[in-house]
């Protein structure tokens, strides 16, 4: 009898389901495979689009309600009070605004993917089968449009393209050490580290200057200082010093298999539900398997049947701070007095009263610096606006993401490219033919002054067009037969670099040290790598720490277990526990004369405690600091802090009992039931480690890292490999809600394939117009 039940639902499983949805012009096959990938497969390229939404949307809608509502500034209507600080932020930027507007300049293809993904999404909503966060906040979704689509892409680009509040912090640092001591603190890439473009792939180019800094009032200070505090509070918006990502590409000449292999993990701050969703997608004409993001058609980093590709952050300067100086509703520029524009933005707030919001904008962009203003509009006086090329309407990025999934060359994918606006990024490739390659593409601003300051509207200064592609840094088929990129520098010596990226060589240097460390690669040497937890801050700072002499026991003791380390920071390792406990008094450095520490960013604390120089003093005390002295305190310190945690027995200073990644979601604070959504699992990996796993000094928590690993291999494609953390379903109760997560940690991967025969057991659901 049970025999017999059990054939019957096996029967049943195997039955495809059919369900008629209006909007599709043939029928369509989602399969889903033993991972819950979805494989799509259409008789028509907008059908594709069309199934992509819907399986989005079966999977993910309510973090597509999520991702929407932030684009557009409405979360307090269904959040509350909490959120309503977060929607006037993005209301006066304007994300939804940019992204309507946006529309008209889109390739034909692009607007008709965007409303066929919109069909999609919609037809599953009017099967009113909704997630219970919904009913949770007592909500329920509208029609999905493209400009919801646009409008999440402005808010992923936001975050990976965030510089404007490096102007308002190296604004502060110029008042508290002068501009001499910003130039020290971030002086020149170091020559020795390592670049993307070698010397022979790019010539170099002539340094700008710098400017004096064109005079903040305190007042404007205050309140752009305000806006940076607000804006690292919000849910997905702040700036995150340990994002980062790795990628590289290896020509056939360096392979087992003589056809190129190529690795990508971009590392971006923990989500749950994840950022991405793996997905097959397979058209009469259009075909594309990888990592798509919900919300958004196509396919964004991954492979089609004729190129593979991944993407770092360039994170060049594509924001700018303009003082304006405000008079009668105007500000002034050299000869003229410009009228501000005003508009009024009405957000309503759940459980109370509608709120009024007022925005000021400029031709440089939206004034931010009301944000900050403690709820009173500045009339007269200084105001700073913020210029971002996200926000021009002219903003074609969605047709080169859907140009490089249908490219069927290396040449065709550059020349896809040429539609990428924002947010610039570090794109590797390699086709079936054995070519490998790089490009940075995107709209970098031409300006006569260094960016990493405000400039001054009064003065002038604007920008002057934009960088040509083709003046952009690119390379086919590099001598060296390879490719890296980690948020290293981009260009050789010589000249300025594009990216403010400026103290990330660690990684990229373990990688190029791996790479070249054996003549020719497997695709499990491009895992292994891709898993690697060798410090190399570590190799670094360890002879300067056993060169000390402790004073405690403790001391003693952290220092021991430094000595016997591996300097691989793996789960059972306590050597990486011992340091990192070390190196959190160490990345206080510049506590005493910035207010600032950043654990995550060695560089500066390396090149310090070589040259014994000027960040080591404590200015609070009267008494000068060697680096030396420096060092002996942060042992001392180190080791108290280490065993008032753990106890004194090295044996039980395991790495995995303090560092651990968390996943919490929107919800996950929700009395009684939040707790059912969040995960948390023991990581190794530290912070500029190639598995990076930077965490929060003060507990240890792990907020950023590897979003997503992929591994393709241009021999055979289905071959290719991809992993993220948590798993393909948003929805609680679903067996794929988590289940990529103990393989992320372990550094397995799921196959991607576009075979039948490679996805173990299936279910197909088919959709009929």
């Amino acid at each position: 009898m049970h025999r017999l039940l059990l054939l019957a639902l096996l029967l049943v499983a195997c039955v495809p389901h059919i369900r008629s949805t209006p909007g599709l012009k043939s029928s369509v096959t989602i399969t889903r495979d033993q991972h819950g990938i979805p494989h799509i497969r259409a008789q028509n390229d907008l059908d594709v689009f069309f199934a992509q939404g819907y399986a989005h949307a079966q999977d993910r809608l309510w973090q597509m309600e999520l991702a929407r509502r932030t684009a557009a500034g409405r979360l307090a209507e269904i959040l509350g009070r909490s959120a309503l600080e977060q929607d006037k932020f993005l209301r006066t930027w304007g994300f939804y605004r940019a992204a309507q507007a946006q529309l008209p300049y889109l390739s034909e293809f692009s607007r008709q993917a965007l409303e066929a993904y919109a069909a999609g999404v919609n037809a599953f909503i009017a099967e009113s089968n909704l997630p219970w966060e919904f009913a949770i906040v007592g909500a329920k979704p509208e029609p999905w449009t493209p400009a919801d689509s646009l409008g999440w892409g402005k808010v992923i680009a936001y975050e990976l393209a965030n510089t404007w509040q490096d102007e308002v912090v190296n604004a502060r640092l110029v008042e508290r050490i002068g501009l001499d001591g910003l130039n020290e603190l971030l002086p020149p890439y170091p020559s020795d580290a390592p670049t993307i473009l070698q010397p022979e792939d790019y010539p170099a180019r002539q340094q700008g200057g710098f400017p004096a800094l064109p005079g903040l009032s305190a007042e404007t200070r205050g309140a752009l200082e305000r806006v940076v505090s607000l804006a690292d509070s919000l849910s997905g918006l702040g700036f995150d010093a340990a994002q980062g990502s790795n990628n590289w590409v290896i020509s056939g000449s360096r392979t087992t298999t003589g056809k190129p292999f190529l690795a990508n993990d971009p590392h971006l701050r923990f989500q749950n539900p994840a950022l991405w969703y793996l997905i097959d997608l397979r058209g009469p004409s259009y075909n594309s398997l990888g990592a798509s993001i919900p919300g958004i058609p196509g396919v964004v980093l991954g492979r089609n049947d004729f190129v593979a590709w991944g993407a770092t952050n360039a994170k060049p300067d594509t924001m700018d701070l303009f003082i304006l100086e405000v008079q009668e509703g105007g500000y002034i520029t050299p000869g003229h007095w410009v009228p501000l524009t005003r508009r009024s933005e009405v957000i309503k707030v759940k459980g109370e009263a509608e709120v009024q919001l007022e925005v000021r904008e400029s031709e440089y962009g939206p004034l931010i610096s009301d944000l900050g203003n403690l709820g009173s509009l500045a009339r007269d006086g200084q105001a700073v606006a913020v210029a971002w090329t996200g926000l021009d309407p002219a903003d074609t990025t969605l047709d080169a993401w859907l140009g490089i999934n249908r490219a069927r060359s290396g040449a065709e994918f550059r020349e896809a490219l040429r539609r990428f606006v924002v947010p610039m990024q570090n794109f590797v490739y390699a086709d079936v033919a054995g070519e490998i390659g790089y490009i940075a593409p995107g709209r970098v601003p031409r300006r006569d002054w260094d960016g990493r300051l405000p400039a001054s509207a009064a003065k002038g200064q604007r920008w002057k067009g934009f960088i040509p592609l083709e003046e952009l840094p690119q390379v086919v088929n590099p001598k060296e037969g390879f490719i890296v990129s980690a948020n290293n520098r981009i260009l050789p010596p010589g000249g300025p670099d594009l990216s403010t990226y400026v103290t990330e060589v660690y990684r990229a240097a373990r990688i190029r040290e791996l790479i070249l460390a054996q003549p020719k690669l497997s695709l499990e040497d491009m895992a292994a790598i891709q898993g690697d937890t060798t410090s190399l801050v570590a190799r670094e700072i360890r002879p300067l720490l056993l060169a000390l002499e402790p004073k405690s026991t403790a001391a003693r003791r952290l220092q021991d277990t430094v000595k016997a380390w591996d300097l691989r920071a793996e789960l059972d390792s306590t050597g990486a526990t011992a340091f990192a406990f070390f190196w959190r008094e160490v990345s206080r450095m510049l506590d005493d004369e910035t207010g600032l520490s950043s654990p995550n960013a060695p560089l500066i604390f390396v090149r310090a405690l070589k040259t014994n120089g000027r960040w080591c003093d404590d200015q609070r005390t009267p008494v000068q600091e060697t680096c030396s002295d420096f060092l002996a305190q942060a042992l001392e310190k180190g080791a108290a802090e280490l065993e008032r945690r753990l106890g004194p027995d090295p044996r039980q200073w395991q790495w995995g009992r303090i560092h651990k990644a968390r996943f919490n979601a929107v919800l996950g604070a929700v009395p009684l039931v939040g707790g059912w959504f969040n995960r948390e699992i023991s990581t190794p990996g530290s912070f500029q480690t190639v598995n990076v796993a930077s965490y929060n000094p003060d507990t240890f928590i792990q907020t950023s890292g590897p979003s997503l690993r992929t591994i393709f291999d241009l021999n055979n494609l289905n071959q290719s490999r991809a992993i993220y953390p948590l798993g393909q379903s948003g929805n609680l109760w679903d067996g794929h809600y988590a289940s990529f997560l103990e393989p992320w940690r372990d550094n397995q991967t799921v196959l991607l394939s576009t075979r039948p025969q490679d996805w173990g057991t299936t279910h197909t659901l088919v959709l009929r117009p």
